[in-house]
């Protein structure tokens, strides 16, 4: 009878996942449906491990995969994604399984099946491996961030969002329309869940999209200040360095 957790952050997919498995398999205890990646690292440390895990890529909070270097999985691993199959193949080599969204109930009976005939995923370090061989050839970027507001969470999509600024040791983002939250993310840890195509990190303290760029003014040293949009309190300078990366950035970004 085995033991299943599912980590998917969409409640209609949990809910129509947790109703295939339970066609599929009347045996099957679904343990826990978590929605976070924070969720999920806190769970699987306090909890016993399930048989298999369903885990979508995209979490509101980051990238699942970022749940392997905070706890040791040894449950057998199903990703469930909508993500581009030609890229995930990487993991069906490695004995690792997935599959595309929506699911499909003969590919998922054939993936607990699989589950089942295997003890796990092998060791974090193969699957940290596995992870960065996807990432690096077909990486995958931030959609939206859950922020908190007043006494809710609400969802911020990456397309709303001008700019991040780092401010008294604590990281917020800005949106077009000048709205501001606090999120948990370091700028050091948005620089590598941000498409490089749309961010920028332009100094210690700011990463900011094409479309928040207003203008852009150059000095005598060939340092360059850049106006944002919404504007913000801080005077934006740039080293003669980054300024130089900047303008490459700019000059073949699809803007």
């Amino acid at each position: 009878m085995p033991n299943v957790l599912i980590i998917e952050d969409e409640l209609p997919n949990i809910r129509r996942l947790e109703k295939m498995l339970h066609a599929l398999d009347l045996d099957i205890t679904i343990m826990a449906s978590l929605q976070t990646v924070q969720a999920s690292i806190q769970w699987l440390k306090t909890h016993e491990q399930p048989d298999i895990i369903f885990m979508d890529i995209r979490l509101t909070d980051g990238l699942s995969f970022e749940i392997f270097s905070q706890v040791k999985i040894t449950a057998s691993v199903i990703f469930t994604t909508a993500y581009d199959e030609y890229a995930l193949r990487a993991f069906e080599v490695n004995g690792v399984d997935y599959l595309l969204k929506p699911l499909e109930a003969d590919k998922l009976a054939k993936s607990i099946s699989k589950a089942k005939s295997i003890a796990g995923v092998g060791s974090n370090e193969s699957m940290l491996g596995v992870i960065k061989s996807v990432q690096a050839k077909h990486p995958i970027y931030r959609s939206r961030f859950l922020v908190a507001y007043r006494d809710k969470y609400i969802l911020v999509m990456i397309n709303d969002i001008a700019y991040f600024t780092s401010e008294h040791k604590a990281t917020f983002l800005t949106t077009h329309t000048s709205q501001r939250y606090m999120i948990d993310q370091t700028l050091e840890m948005l620089e590598k869940e941000l498409d490089p195509e749309t961010f920028f990190r332009i100094s210690r303290q700011f990463i900011v999209s094409l479309k928040s760029i207003h203008k852009i003014h150059q000095s005598f040293n060939g340092q360059l200040k850049v106006e944002l949009s919404p504007a913000h309190d801080e005077a934006v300078m740039m080293s003669r360095e980054k300024s130089s990366q900047f303008k490459k950035w700019l000059d073949q970004s699809d803007l």
